[in-house]
């Protein structure tokens, strides 16, 4: 079995415990007892991904920002836990990041760092003419002047797919200053979101072994 091949097994595998933490889109936080099962089902999922995984998929706060969209929590076939995140982009704007779905970072990213990004995403309605959405994934400071250690637009198809994304800090990141961003007002259009994972394989990653 190829690396590649081992990672999307392993996303697959966990994915349906994992998008419990679409729960936090409209619920509170979980008891004692739920944080320690969280925290060793973490370090489980943490064991099995390449280099060390810096986010917690447990516990993803949905949200997207700006105008001229509409969020909801809906069934969908082919995604690992059959729920997914659906955002309506009701227009297209000149500055797509202005409707963004946006996730503030837990953990520093040191410079020279290699960053993998993997996501299920699709587009369950590309604008009228499109056969694909059209959307950027960044991890990037959210401070001037916005420099980013992965930026990378993309064509979704409306089938699901694990997409990847990489970068290498040319900077050191501090958390609070970092976001991962996918901007969505590329066009008008629907996009849905499963589980993402961000994973820092250090100074010495190579990202390519794990990503089709």
């Amino acid at each position: 079995m190829g690396k590649t091949t081992m990672i999307k097994h392993a996303l697959l595998s966990l994915s349906t415990a994992t998008f419990l933490g679409l729960a936090s889109f409209t619920t509170a936080s979980a008891n004692d007892a739920s944080d320690a099962a969280m925290q060793q089902a973490l370090q489980a999922l943490d064991a099995t991904l390449p280099g060390k995984l810096i986010n917690n998929p447990y516990d993803i706060q949905w949200k997207t920002e700006g105008s001229d969209k509409k969020e909801s929590i809906v069934k969908s076939e082919g995604v690992p836990g059959g729920m997914a995140y659906s955002v309506r982009v009701k227009k297209a704007k000149r500055k797509p990041w202005e409707t963004a779905t946006r996730f503030s970072m837990d953990q520093d990213i040191a410079k020279g760092d290699v960053i993998l990004i993997s996501y299920w995403a699709r587009a369950a309605k590309p604008q009228k003419g499109r056969e694909t959405g059209d959307i950027m994934v960044a991890l990037q400071r959210n401070v001037d002047p916005y420099d980013s250690i992965v930026e990378e637009r993309v064509d979704l198809g409306t089938e699901w797919k694990l997409n990847h994304a990489t970068g290498k800090a040319k900077r050191d990141y501090s958390a609070e200053k970092t976001n991962l961003n996918f901007n969505l007002a590329y066009a008008k259009q629907t996009i849905e979101f499963g589980q993402f994972y961000i994973m820092n394989l250090g100074p010495n990653g190579d990202a390519s072994k794990y990503m089709e």
